[in-house]
């Protein structure tokens, strides 16, 4: 599938959308939603905003972007818009005359918007659902981009030592990334006790003495995966050995219940079964289970009341975690099953057996 196709594929939806909800047109203006469209561009230039720096405009005939003089060269040529049929619409960066330039297309029709806008319908969540079944282009560069990630995250730790800063370790994994032009757009990191206090550890300049936790959110070409990896110094304590053995059997359990068809539900009750038999009564009241994902590291945080379906081709991340340990590997939920996006490189290999099937999964690497 090549970049075009793709980009008329994504199109079938939006005008559909379009017909169905009997509008005049759409208007996309986050980053996520842009790199969607345009099967992989960007419309960003800080990432600390979910708000691109330009626009799209879909109607029932036409494609249009919407940008000042500063974004709109960038945009056509190096993103590469102009050979996928956009059509620019500009004005000095100075003005604020989008919404103006919008009326001038579509007039006095009903215009949907992926942010809340006055005057405009909020369409966030019908257009959610449009990007949930993932086109094969976007399989590949999931592909691509959990090979970098997994190789990635595992040298950096792999070359970590004792009485490296949580900060610093994490910096190299960010460098690391920068070689592909993946953008970290979220990280973790906990040494020694903090793994055990914290679920949410945002690293410090804290020494690792014996223990560390690292876990990366990567976007590639808009696409987001996750991705949590275990390292200990020395010989390590055989409980933490055993905790994240039934760490990764909570996540395969949920990986394997991940099925075409089926309520998202399933997988976090069935771990929440197995929180109690392996010993660890509610443990996963203390940080959500994760869920699907795409270009949002997640689209939807599944809770045991989730009833909506697991899509085809559709991108999940479960995070199961015990005090002290976190699994955490990407998959697209496929008719023959889960296709891993992430998975061991450098760290060692457990296989871990859930309802028939065989998962190879990365342990504790021990230096």
């Amino acid at each position: 599938m090549n970049r075009h196709e793709e980009v008329q594929i994504k199109l079938e939806r939006v005008r559909h959308l379009i017909q169905e909800r009997r509008l005049g047109g759409v208007l996309l203006k986050t980053q996520a939603n842009h790199s969607w469209l345009t099967a992989g561009g960007l419309n960003c230039v800080g990432i600390a905003t979910e708000l691109g720096v330009t626009s799209i405009l879909v109607t029932p005939d036409g494609l249009y972007l919407i940008a000042n003089m500063i974004e709109a060269a960038r945009a056509m040529e190096e993103e590469g818009l102009k050979d996928l049929g956009f059509t620019l619409l500009t004005f000095d960066w100075y003005e604020d005359c989008e919404m103006q330039l919008v009326m001038e297309i579509v007039g006095d029709a009903p215009i949907g918007c992926d942010v809340p806008v006055p005057g405009l319908q909020h369409i966030r969540n019908d257009l959610a659902e449009l990007r949930y079944q993932l086109t094969q282009g976007e399989i590949d560069r999931y592909m691509f981009l959990g090979a970098k990630v997994s190789a990635g995250i595992e040298s950096v730790l792999a070359q970590a030592r004792p009485q490296d800063s949580e900060a610093e370790i994490t910096g190299r994994l960010c460098a690391e990334l920068w070689k592909d032009r993946i953008d970290p757009v979220g990280y973790q990191s906990a040494a020694d006790e903090r793994a055990q206090l914290y679920r949410h550890p945002i690293p410090t300049m804290k020494r690792v003495e014996r223990y560390l936790m690292l876990c990366i959110n990567a976007r590639y070409k808009g696409l987001v995966t996750t991705i949590t990896r275990l390292v200990h110094f020395g010989p390590p304590p055989a409980d933490l050995v055993r905790q994240v053995r039934h760490n990764l059997q909570i996540e395969c359990a949920m990986i394997s219940r991940t099925i075409i068809g089926r309520p998202m539900n399933e997988p976090v009750v069935a771990a929440i079964d197995l929180y109690e038999r392996l010993g660890y009564s509610g443990e996963w009241r203390l940080h959500h289970q994760g869920g699907a994902m795409g270009y949002y590291p997640r689209d939807i945080r599944v809770t045991p009341a989730t009833q909506r379906l697991v899509a085809q081709n559709q991108a999940f991340c479960w995070n199961p975690s015990i005090s002290g340990t976190k699994t955490e590997d990407a998959f697209v939920a496929m008719p023959d099953g889960p296709k891993m996006i992430t998975g061991p490189v450098l760290f060692p290999a457990i296989t871990v057996e859930s309802e028939g099937r065989q998962f190879e999964r990365p342990g504790l690497l021990v230096l």
